[in-house]
């Protein structure tokens, strides 16, 4: 019984010096309080200081996601080309060899260019409201940006891989793929190789033989683990903000290939050549040519702001990003295109009748240089443009083969008794089961098993047999005039079921 009194008292003083603290704590308070205070005001003031200290908190995180992988060193006036100047030279005559043998093998003055700060600062004459507009971060998608090369040169490369690292937002770039499409020149092999191993998030891939544009950038894109895949060329320069807008696009529209203003950067000078006003679109014409045009008065009637994205017909290829599912549901490349030349039209046409668009952003600017001629050849620009034309063109194609009359030459028939498409386009001509229509489809790989209907014999008599239908292919006109070609039962007498090809 002591025992269970003694507890009870010993609950009761603690709790009675707990009241006392309390009542202690609150006359402190009330006092510390001055007399007539409204206390709406008070919460108010409290409500505003909150809210201040909210924003300003969203501001510096923003501030702080908006921090590239690296930071730029600062301007230095005195190197040459600094904020996108042209910059000369006083050369001796031993110097101007050299510089002239550099654009021999470049076509571009690289002689220049590696005098050229790799870090060099940009000016940034966006449009007002393209500087001042924010983003919020954790909502944009993180991107690979993927870079194929062939035999580059080293200071373009470096400046390049840096404007990347410099303007683009740590958070949002998930890695920089470098695709090596085979080069030989030294530099490039293990000196490159030591070299970008101190950058931070940049692979370098090598492909085992030479790919090509298309097929090297579908390399390192099978390496992507961003959401979106970027793709730049090799000699180009970002400026700040560049990745925004297009990542903030492609979150409002995932079935879109969006493209930055693409400025120049004389081959020569290296000046940057900014676009201020709004940017051109690109088109084409009958021979599968890509050109800049200006926006129709209807798409500029579309767009509510002059920093909206503009719709364009097609795009220039090298710089783009697009959600990576979505271009693998578009198919990616035509593995079919070979080197460069093409792709980006037949990319274009599909983009569009798939459902999809094309945009430019007005707020999104990379610098390119454009070469003084094109720095290795496209033999196979007028196949691949004849590729397109017969998958994505219809009866449009006809346009195409008017103005340009060597690519009527299509059929070669092989020693596997094939008739291919020019060849380097892979299709294969085939007559389907209990057709008597012809067909393409993409010729078996070597090695593969070749299905019967599309074997063919060009027989002594001039026609052309098909093993599988025992019909012979015949040429007729439509109804519209155009040539087509059917099968029909053999007949030597038939002379449209005569042929012959050129050796």
């Amino acid at each position: 019984m002591q025992i269970h009194l003694n507890w009870r008292w010993a609950w009761v003083g603690t709790s009675c010096l707990l009241l006392g603290m309390v009542m202690l704590v609150y006359v402190i308070l009330e006092r510390s309080v001055p007399p007539f205070t409204d206390s709406t005001v008070d919460d108010r003031r409290t409500t505003k200081t909150r809210s201040e200290r909210l924003v300003s908190d969203m501001e510096e995180s923003a501030e702080d996601l908006a921090q590239p992988v690296y930071k730029r060193p600062p301007p230095d006036p005195n190197l040459p080309g600094e904020w996108g100047k042209a910059a000369h030279l006083q050369l001796t005559e031993e110097e101007k060899k050299q510089m002239e043998d550099s654009i021999e093998k470049y076509a571009i003055n690289i002689y220049l260019s590696d005098r050229i700060s790799l870090h060099r600062h940009i000016k940034d004459n966006r449009m007002p409201e393209c500087r001042t507009k924010t983003f919020n971060y954790r909502k944009l998608p993180t991107t690979s940006v993927v870079i194929a090369f062939y035999n580059e040169a080293w200071s373009t490369l470096l400046r390049t891989i840096y404007s990347v690292l410099e303007t683009t937002s740590s958070v949002l770039l998930k890695e920089i793929i470098l695709v090596d499409d085979y080069s030989d020149r030294v530099y490039l092999k293990n000196e490159l190789e030591i070299y970008i191993s101190d950058l931070e998030r940049v692979r370098l891939i090598r492909t085992n033989k030479r790919e090509g544009l298309v097929r090297a950038r579908l390399i390192g894109a099978t390496f992507a683990t961003g959401e979106v895949l970027t793709f730049l060329d090799c000699h180009c320069e970002c400026v700040s903000g560049w990745l925004e807008p297009l990542l903030e696009r492609i979150v409002e529209n995932k079935m879109i290939i969006i493209s930055p203003v693409i400025d120049t950067i004389d081959w020569n000078s290296f000046e940057y050549y900014m676009q201020t006003e709004e940017p051109m679109i690109g088109g084409f014409d009958w021979m599968l040519t890509f050109q800049w045009h200006y926006a129709p008065e209807n798409e500029r009637k579309r767009r509510k702001s002059r920093i909206d994205s503009i719709r364009s017909p097609t795009m220039a290829g090298g710089l783009f990003a697009v959600n990576k599912i979505y271009f693998e549901y578009l198919g990616t490349y035509d593995m079919g295109m070979e080197v460069w030349g093409g792709e980006n039209l037949e990319l274009s046409f599909r983009v569009w009748q798939c459902g999809g668009s094309l945009e430019i952003h007005p707020c999104s600017h990379v610098g390119h240089v454009f070469p003084k001629k094109a720095p290795y050849d496209r033999p196979n620009f007028l196949q691949n443009s004849l590729r397109a034309a017969e998958v994505w063109m219809d009866e449009y194609k006809e346009y195409f083969y008017n103005r340009n009359p060597r690519a009527r030459k299509f059929f070669e028939y092989t020693s596997k008794k094939e008739i291919r498409f020019n060849s380097v386009t892979e299709l294969c001509a085939e007559v389907p089961e209990h057709k008597t229509y012809v067909g393409m489809r993409n010729c078996p790989k070597d090695g593969a098993s070749i299905p019967q209907n599309i074997l063919w014999e060009f027989k002594d008599d001039k026609t052309i047999y098909h093993i599988h239908s025992g019909l012979c292919l015949s040429s007729y006109r439509t109804l519209d005039g155009r040539p087509d070609v059917q099968m029909k039962v053999c007949d030597v007498k038939d002379k449209n079921q005569l042929w012959k090809f050129d050796t």
